[in-house]
């Protein structure tokens, strides 16, 4: 009688054995929060229990009816991370075999498993327990599947608190990341305002991600649309390598679209992929300014071939951009330097210039002299001038250089410089200015030349002898009267610098009592107002006739306002220079 009591009492003290045993095992899943030590311990526990060799956890993914590996025990180790597709109406323990068919049945049965068990949280499925068959080829009871039922549940939540731990962990670790970025970019930044030279800065960037990346291979690559790609600086990538290729133009019109840092790997293009790839490139980096693609940063393999996570692409990308800042404000620097500079050198220019015109008008009985230039840039192209050859002859002179800024005022001078050589000499005027033009020809390029006028004023006789070499034909206003027919001054020959040896003809002209001779530039007849209509000879003529009766001077200044005020708000296109002679008195 007493044994069959102890009978009953078996499977009762059994029961106790096992909720004790769970309830240790409860306090041993629950005392931890490392999501690996608790699936081994819901792994393993069962595993020895059961005497089996081959069990796996798997755990739910964001997908529906998506689980992923967890930990694997007797299968190869490759399977973890592996994604299995089960249906999630599974909710209580169940044999493989007793189960209909679906997508990774198939896949299961080939690792060996047996057993499938739910894990369960709020009757929400959150893993499988995967078991094989046991050692002693027994199948399994009802009370192993109910145990292994309660047991799996009991890990439930142990398993979702270290998943919250774990994504915690993962979002403080990633706040971490960026924080040291955030310092990282700072540090970097304050290195790169220390200078102004753009090899300095593309170097310490190069440096700098060499360091915080790991790798050996890094290049900066100028990828302007208008110009061929060319790199800056190279580390590990070959230099000569061809980056005009239509591959290369593909990466850099993805980043430009884009607009942050790619993954070579990751372009759909696969042939592209495949070609960066081959040449080592692992990540794009775009480097914009003012919202268009500027440069290019490659960068290969780190040295322990880790791949590169999306905070570090994002970092990447914010000190391509903080460099190109840096870069950017170089190149403006080195413009202002280079704009300070020019500035200098043409002050100099101007000031050199200033000194080659006339300080006065030439101060002689029976004359009026009058003469302005206004440059239309710092530096100039045009030129007059008054030269006292001696007691009894004066010449007058004006031309017009081509070109503008300092090489039109460098041939300016050449010329003032080749006339007061010549002027003294025996030779006729022809002959000077023959002269003049092969020194012009020896010294400068086809494509510059210089229209020139020059006479000789005897002042005892009272005659004119000019040469006209191609420039604007000067006015002589006979006796001064409104209603004299204007005489051109067109003798002379081809413009100064063309060609070598031309033949040029002089004219001498006696002056009488009142002849006005007015001289000018092509920044009279050729300025322009808003219509784009230009002033003309025939409105020069219409402005002296109005003012016919004035003084040499007061004539100059006031076909200089007629000139403004035809052009209004239009810009000055050209140098304005004007020259104006009056006889006055023969008698004196």
């Amino acid at each position: 009688m007493k044994r069959s009591q102890d009978d009953k009492d078996a499977p009762f003290e059994r029961r106790l054995v096992e909720l004790q045993s769970l309830f240790e095992l409860s306090k041993t899943l629950n005392s931890s929060l490392n999501l690996k030590s608790i699936l081994d311990t819901l792994l393993f526990t069962p595993m020895g229990r059961m005497m089996i060799t081959q069990g796996a956890v798997l755990l739910k993914k964001e997908e529906e009816n998506l689980f992923s590996i967890a930990t694997v025990k007797g299968i190869p180790a490759n399977n973890i991370s592996k994604d299995i597709s089960i249906p999630d109406k599974l909710h209580e323990p169940q044999l493989l075999a007793d189960i209909s068919h679906f997508d990774s049945f198939a896949f299961l049965q080939s690792l060996g498993m047996k057993l499938l068990c739910p894990i369960l949280s709020n009757n929400v499925i959150v893993g499988y327990i995967l078991l094989g068959g046991k050692i002693t080829q027994q199948e399994f009871t009802r009370d192993e599947l109910e145990y292994l039922a309660s047991f799996a549940n009991l890990a439930a939540p142990a398993i979702e608190n270290s998943k919250f731990i774990r994504e915690l962990q993962d979002v403080n670790n990633e706040l971490d990341r960026k924080v040291q970025h955030l310092k990282t970019i700072f540090e970097i930044g304050k290195e790169l305002n220390t200078t102004f030279d753009p090899d300095k800065i593309a170097s310490i960037l190069v440096y700098a991600i060499m360091g915080e990346m790991m790798t050996q291979k890094i290049a900066v690559v100028e990828c302007n649309k208008s110009a061929t790609p060319a790199f800056i600086i190279s580390k590990g990538f070959d230099a000569k390598e061809n980056l005009g290729t239509d591959n290369y133009k593909k990466a850099f019109a993805l980043l430009a679209e884009g607009k942050k840092a790619l993954r070579a790997g990751d372009l759909p293009d696969k042939k592209l992929s495949g070609y960066l790839q081959s040449f080592g490139v692992k990540i794009l980096v775009p480097m914009f300014r003012q919202d268009e693609l500027s440069a290019c940063i490659l960068i290969g393999e780190r040295l322990n071939r880790a791949s590169y996570r999306n905070d570090e692409l994002e970092f990447l990308s914010t000190l391509g951009n903080a460099a190109m800042v840096s870069l950017e404000n170089a190149r403006l620097f080195q413009e202002t330097l280079e704009k300070q500079r020019l500035e200098e050198e043409l002050s100099i220019a101007r000031e050199i210039q200033r000194k080659l015109l006339p300080d006065a008008v030439p101060q002689i009985a029976g004359y009026e002299f009058a003469g302005m230039n206004n440059s239309h840039s710092q530096v100039g192209g045009d030129y007059f001038d008054y030269i006292q050859i001696d007691e009894k002859q004066l010449a007058i002179t004006i031309a017009d250089v081509s070109g503008k800024g300092v090489p039109a005022a460098l041939l300016m001078a050449n010329i003032q410089a080749s006339l007061h050589a010549i002027i003294h000499t025996e030779w006729t005027l022809s002959e000077k200015v023959a002269r003049i033009n092969n020194i012009i020809h020896a010294n400068t390029n086809m494509d510059k030349f210089i229209t020139f006028f020059v006479a000789i004023i005897d002042l005892d006789k009272n005659e004119l002898t000019y040469v006209n070499a191609g420039h604007n034909p000067p006015m002589l206003f006979p006796r001064g009267c409104a209603d004299e027919k204007v005489r051109l001054l067109e003798a002379g020959g081809l413009i100064l610098g063309m060609m070598k040896n031309m033949p040029y003809e002089q004219e001498t002209i006696a002056l009488q009592p009142g002849d006005l001779l007015i001289l000018f530039t092509d920044g009279v007849s050729e300025a322009m107002n808003e219509k784009d209509e230009e002033f003309e000879e025939f409105r020069i003529e219409k402005s002296i006739r109005k003012h016919i009766d004035k003084s040499a001077e007061q004539l100059m200044f006031c076909l200089e306002k007629d000139v403004k005020e035809f052009t209004g708000s239009a810009p000055q296109s050209d140098d304005i220079t004007i020259l104006t002679v009056r006889f006055t008195n023969s008698n004196v």
